[in-house]
């Protein structure tokens, strides 16, 4: 979830200060304040908030018109609008419902109250304040970025005190790894990964880590679980980068080429597709679903007959390949 932006519309300094605090304690740091509806509504022009917390009572403009113009905009149809004032009439209650108001504040304001429409307002809007843990991982960041890396690996291991996180040992790993200590690095990335099989970054940089230390196999090992994970993710630049790395390791990789192949091919680069499937073949020539992947891209550039031969090559090195065989079941019907 991201931070959210919270405009508090009151012209009592006093209850803009109390209500400001209540939001602060509660975790919501983005908050900006006008003196009067009109105000309120020439920031909402140009700025778009999570959510507005608006007095009712105030001169020239009150509150419910301010409710009204917002709920006219269809940027603010759906954007969670309070009211807050000492004194809910039922007339007032009724009002402010027929105008679309989500929610009403009576003042003076309690932090339980106001906690209770936060979580209204997280559930309709998906944003919430950030958590503890979400603050220090931000400050790590941060550190990392002016490059106070002993700092950041204090707070990086408060994080952990608190409760594991992989983003907390993933930017261990960094740090250790920065600072030359690549097996302690490895050691926090392996964890990282443990708690989120599917955190590419951690596996892409627990690969460079094997590298310097001179580790080829694990280094290709690694690297390549995090193409895959970024392949399944659509993140194709990101795998291309990565596979590209492997074959600075390990040239005569098959599963490299296999995966640039399969990569090429969804991009609708089918000749550099076949170029990657032909290089993965002259290593693995009897490998039964690299040339069943040049059937499918002779498939994409029409050429049932090349197709067909592809995918009587892989039968022959695999006769239990299914889809091989449905494919080539069709072809042949269509010829016939």
């Amino acid at each position: 979830m991201k931070d959210a932006s919270l405009l508090i519309v009151d012209r009592n300094s006093i209850a803009v200060h109390e209500l400001g605090d209540i939001l602060k304690y509660l975790g919501y740091q983005s908050i900006e304040e006008a003196k009067t509806a009109n105000e309120a509504w020439a920031i909402l022009r140009i700025r778009t908030f999570t959510a507005v917390i608006s007095a009712w009572n105030m001169p020239e403009m009150t509150g419910l018109a301010l409710l009204k113009v917002a709920r006219n905009d269809d940027r603010y149809l759906d954007m969670p609008f309070y009211l807050t004032d000492s004194d809910f009439t039922k007339t007032k209650i009724l009002e402010a419902a027929r105008s679309g108001v989500s929610g009403l504040i009576v003042k003076p304001f309690e932090t339980d109250a106001i906690k209770g429409k936060m979580e209204d307002m997280a559930e309709l809007t998906g944003v919430a304040p950030p958590t503890e843990a979400e603050l220090s991982l931000e400050e790590g960041m941060e550190l990392l970025e002016t490059g106070d890396h002993e700092a950041a690996l204090d707070v990086f291991e408060k994080m952990l005190s608190e409760g594991e996180t992989a983003e907390a040992y993933y930017n261990i790993g960094y740090v250790k790894t920065a600072q030359g200590l690549y097996e302690e690095g490895i050691r926090a990335f392996r964890k990282a990964t443990q708690l989120n099989r599917l955190f590419a970054k951690a596996y892409e940089a627990m690969g460079r880590a094997y590298r310097d230390l001179g580790q080829p196999e694990q280094a290709e090992q690694s690297l390549h679980k995090a193409a895959e994970i970024y392949m399944s993710s659509e993140k194709d630049e990101d795998a291309e980068e990565v596979l590209n790395e492997i074959l600075e390791l390990a040239p005569d990789t098959v599963n490299v080429y296999n995966s640039l192949g399969v990569l090429y091919r969804k991009k609708g680069d089918l000749d550099t597709s076949l170029m990657h499937y032909g290089k993965a073949l002259k290593i693995h020539p009897e490998a039964p679903h690299i040339h069943y992947n040049i059937g499918r891209v002779y498939m994409d550039k029409n050429l049932p007959k090349k197709a067909e031969s592809s995918f009587k090559a892989a039968l022959k090195y695999d006769p239990d390949f299914t889809e091989a065989r449905e494919v080539l079941t069709a072809i042949e019907l269509s010829v016939m």
